[in-house]
């Protein structure tokens, strides 16, 4: 994901930022940083939850996907001590070290040329009210979530073949969300499918509107390249939640499988 210098040049023409929708410290309640992120959970609404109050507090990525490293290094050593032999891991496997710091410092020099500081952060606010909804109840986004994390449970313990990976959760989303579609009748939804589409709806607008604003601003090339690094990252951070579920699952059943030897 190098980027060409005469793109970062280019860059300095597109200074206009986004307007943050984030309200006063709502995310608190998935995500403190005075405490810091969570030990690698196996909800994974929790997870989606702490990961959108994350791009709610820093407007970016690289905070919870550094976090989410540490944790399968963490996991990893803890199965080690434990199997005497090279653990599994469970993260992407181009997602290492060095490619991590490159995201990073790529984000780093993107943020204050084009505004993602501000859209991470109302990219976070609209993934949390997708998932919460309008009465705080939850949406389907819960459904979609749980179902997930049950067919990864039922990998790990064996009882099915399946690997119910990212592109899976992905998929799914796709689907309920409706994506693919240029229009929607949200009136035709109940209230717990009308809030996760309005909110995806929202969300792919604010995306395209900064597409967009790179089109105005730079010529085609470096455009789509810019817009390639930041579609990986969005891909690349779904891929490390789904990595923290699984890390998650994987210390649970570590530590069950102590307590059953006893």
């Amino acid at each position: 994901m190098k980027l060409h210098a005469a793109l970062t040049c280019a860059l300095a023409i597109i200074c206009s930022p986004f307007s943050s929708s984030a309200s006063d410290a709502e995310y608190l309640q998935s995500f403190d940083p005075a405490k810091g992120f969570k030990p690698a959970q196996r909800d994974l609404t929790e997870v989606f939850l702490q990961l959108a109050g994350s791009l709610e507090s820093y407007g970016s990525p690289i905070p919870y996907v550094k976090h989410v490293a540490a944790e399968n290094r963490r996991v990893e050593e803890i199965y080690r001590a434990k199997n005497k032999k090279t653990p599994p891991t469970f993260r992407p496997a181009h997602m290492t070290d060095e490619y991590i710091n490159r995201t990073a410092a790529n984000w780093d020099l993107l943020s204050p040329k084009i505004g993602l500081e501000p859209f991470a952060k109302e990219f976070g606010h609209m993934m949390r009210d997708a998932i919460k909804g309008t009465r705080g109840t939850g949406t389907i986004l819960v459904d979609i979530f749980n179902e997930h994390q049950s067919a990864v449970f039922s990998g790990f313990t064996g009882k099915s073949s399946d690997h119910a990976g990212f592109e899976a959760l992905k998929t799914e989303l796709v689907k309920q969300l409706e994506l693919e579609k240029s229009s929607i009748e949200e009136g035709r939804y109940e209230v717990a499918r009308r809030d996760a589409v309005r909110c995806a709806i929202i969300i792919r607008e604010i995306t395209t509107k900064l597409f967009v604003k790179l089109d105005k601003g730079l010529q085609p090339a470096a455009a789509e390249s810019v817009k390639a690094v930041l579609r990986g990252v969005i891909m690349e951070t779904g891929m490390m939640a789904q990595s923290e579920l699984e890390i998650g699952i994987a210390e649970w059943a570590m530590s069950e499988a102590s307590t059953a030897s006893r």
